[in-house]
């Protein structure tokens, strides 16, 4: 499924991920949604498009933080969907 901006929303698992080391300005790095990896890949990519490599992300058993809200919009299913 592809939304408005060209995105694929996810229809499959997907990771809670923020950036290890992030900004201390109070908002840190945003927490993003980020399809299951292959394995194969020196960096995520979140559905929002950002980049993280591997080495500096964390995985998150739980929203932890700021949520992306890009990650949102296009993670969350429209009703109707």
């Amino acid at each position: 499924m592809v939304d408005v901006n060209g995105s694929q929303r996810a229809e499959e698992p997907v990771l809670l991920v923020r950036r290890r080391g992030g900004p201390t300005d109070g908002w840190g790095d945003g927490c993003h949604l980020v399809p299951l990896p292959d394995g194969t890949r020196s960096a995520l990519v979140a559905l929002c498009g950002e980049r993280i490599d591997v080495g500096t992300a964390e995985l998150l058993p739980e929203p932890d933080g700021v949520p992306c809200v890009a990650c949102l919009v296009i993670g969350v299913p429209i009703a109707g969907d």
